[in-house]
């Protein structure tokens, strides 16, 4: 992921650490959201696949791909399940002290 990107993570860290608790839980929420999001399309670059060629694997439409990879959708268990068998990938709880 880009620098921007990261620089960016790190002022709202800042920003969500002076408001509490509660704005700490949103960011982390939106962490998680985009982790899984970036790894599925680094997963499918890296197989040199298009979002069309995935879609076809996968039988999931390419605009719900696009959506999902830009953070914008929240895929079902069912929907994640066919992209990561498309990729010959897993969905794992990884301990939080692991995936550092």
């Amino acid at each position: 992921m880009s620098t921007s990107f990261d620089t960016f993570l790190q002022e709202l860290e800042v920003e969500a650490r002076a408001e509490g608790p509660e704005a700490l839980a949103e960011l982390e929420a939106f962490r998680l959201h985009f982790s899984l999001a970036r790894q599925l399309a680094e997963r499918r670059r890296a197989q040199h696949l298009t979002q069309k060629q995935l879609a076809d694997r996968s039988g999931i439409d390419q605009a719900e791909i696009s959506r999902i990879e830009r953070g914008q959708a929240n895929p079902t268990t069912a929907t994640l399940g066919a992209l990561t068998r498309a990729l010959g990938v897993d969905v794992r709880l990884v301990p939080a002290d692991a995936a550092a």
